[in-house]
C-alpha cells in the first residue's frame, strides 16, 4: 500500500503552472502505483461552494479525480484556506460516476485519521498546527460556520465570489511575501504538531505552511511538501517509510 500527496498547488485555471505541476505529480510512477492519493488543501487559488462553473473551469481536475477513483485509488480531497465548502461540489462532480468510484472520493473538511497497512496517518491541510497564528485561526473558525457554507453554496453569485476571493488572495499573498520567515514558520509548525497531533497518528501529513519539512519526534513523523512549485517535492508514505520525493529533477 502507498499513500502519496500534494498540497498548496494554487491552481488558478486549467493549463497554468499549478495545473502542469499537478499533471507532473499524476504522471510520476510512485503516484501511478499508489493506492491512496491526498490532495491536501489549497489545490486551487480560489474555490468556494457548490458552483457548477467550477466543473467547467477545472474540467481537467475532475477528470483526473474520476480516473484515479475508477482505477481503484482512494482519493482524499481536503479543504484548505483558499478552497473551502467543497462537500456539495464533490457530490455534484461525482453524481454520474459509477458508484464504486464515487465512494472512493473522500472530501475532507478537517484532518482525518486513516489506516495504511499497519500505520495510522493523519492527513489534511494541517493549518491548525500553528496555534500562535490567532488571527488566522479566528478567521478559520468564522468561515467554517454552517451559515457561510450556505452562503457560498446558495447565496453568493459565482462571479462575485470569484472577484472577492481573488482580491483577498492577492492582498494576502503580498502581505505574506513581505513577512515570511521560513525558519520561524518551520519551528512554529514543529512545535504545534508535537503538541497537537492526534495521539494515534504515527505519520502526520500536512501543508499550509509553504515550508517543506520532515520532522521526527517520539518515533513519529511530520511531513510537509511545502510550496511544491518551489520545493519540487511531494509526500510518499509506504513500506519504505515517510519521505519527500522529487516531482521532476528539473524542478529542484
Amino acid at each position: 500500500m502507498r499513500f502519496v500527496s500534494l498540497s498548496d498547488i494554487h491552481i488558478h485555471q486549467h493549463g497554468d503552472d499549478g495545473w502542469r505541476l499537478l499533471e507532473t505529480f499524476a504522471a510520476h510512477p510512485l503516484v501511478r502505483e499508489a493506492t491512496h492519493v491526498g490532495l491536501l488543501g489549497d489545490v486551487f487559488d480560489l474555490m468556494a461552494g457548490n458552483h457548477p462553473a467550477y466543473l467547467e473551469r477545472h474540467h481537467g481536475f475532475f477528470k483526473l479525480l474520476r480516473e484515479w477513483c475508477e482505477d481503484g485509488k482512494t482519493v482524499f480531497w481536503a479543504e484548505g484556506n483558499h478552497d473551502m465548502h467543497l462537500g456539495g461540489l464533490a457530490r455534484r462532480a461525482t453524481a454520474e460516476w459509477p458508484p464504486a468510484a464515487r465512494a472512493r472520493l473522500v472530501a475532507l473538511r478537517e484532518d482525518k485519521l486513516i489506516t495504511l497497512g499497519d500505520t495510522m496517518l493523519s492527513v489534511g491541510h494541517g493549518d491548525r498546527f500553528d496555534p500562535t497564528d490567532h488571527t488566522y485561526l479566528a478567521y478559520r473558525r468564522f468561515i467554517d460556520r454552517r451559515f457561510w457554507r450556505f452562503v457560498a453554496d446558495h447565496v453568493m453569485p459565482y462571479f462575485l465570489l470569484n472577484w472577492l476571493g481573488e482580491r483577498a488572495s492577492r492582498r494576502s499573498r503580498a502581505h505574506g511575501y513581505q513577512t515570511f520567515d521560513e525558519e520561524a514558520v518551520r519551528a512554529r509548525f514543529r512545535a504545534g504538531v508535537a503538541a497537537l497531533a492526534p495521539k494515534d497518528a504515527r505519520v502526520v501529513v500536512g501543508g499550509h505552511s509553504h515550508v517543506a519539512d520532515v520532522f521526527t519526534w517520539d518515533n513519529r513523523t511530520y511531513i510537509n511538501n511545502g510550496f511544491p512549485r518551489r520545493s519540487g517535492k511531494f509526500v510518499v508514505v509506504d513500506a519504505a517509510g515517510a519521505r519527500l520525493e522529487v516531482l521532476q529533477p528539473s524542478l529542484v
